[in-house]
């Protein structure tokens, strides 16, 4: 794989589809800009829902602060998940299909669950 155990557990822990990975990456070039849900919507073409769930998931996960007017700003609570998240990134930018693959593999992703239905179970 092209990311440390680090990184990779953040990618499948934090990161559930493309779309919060774009999400992300968005918000982390502009981390001087603090974002409403609204912002982040007419920007990536996303839905509102969307929005609010990716954005519980990096908050969770220490990548962002909660402002009190609502918005959002990439705040890494630690140095390291920033590395993190570069790593990511750059691994986005050189091999989109391997980290697409890692997201759709995470445990309890949405699509693999889905996906998983229509196996055969061949020793039932």
């Amino acid at each position: 794989m092209v990311l440390s155990d680090d990184a990779l557990t953040l990618l499948r822990s934090s990161i559930r589809s493309v779309w919060a990975l774009e999400l992300l990456l968005l918000l982390r070039r502009h981390p001087d800009r603090d974002w409403s849900n609204g912002d982040l919507v007419r920007e990536l073409r996303g839905s509102d829902v969307v929005v609010q769930e990716a954005l519980g998931g990096f908050l969770g996960a220490g990548l962002l602060v909660a402002l009190a007017d609502g918005r959002h700003r990439y705040q890494p609570a630690a140095p390291i998940l920033d590395k993190w998240v570069e790593e990511i990134a750059q691994a986005y930018a050189t091999r989109p299909s391997a980290i697409i693959r890692e997201i759709f593999a995470a445990p309890g992703n949405k699509v693999q669950v889905f996906a998983d239905s229509f196996r055969f179970r061949l020793n039932d």
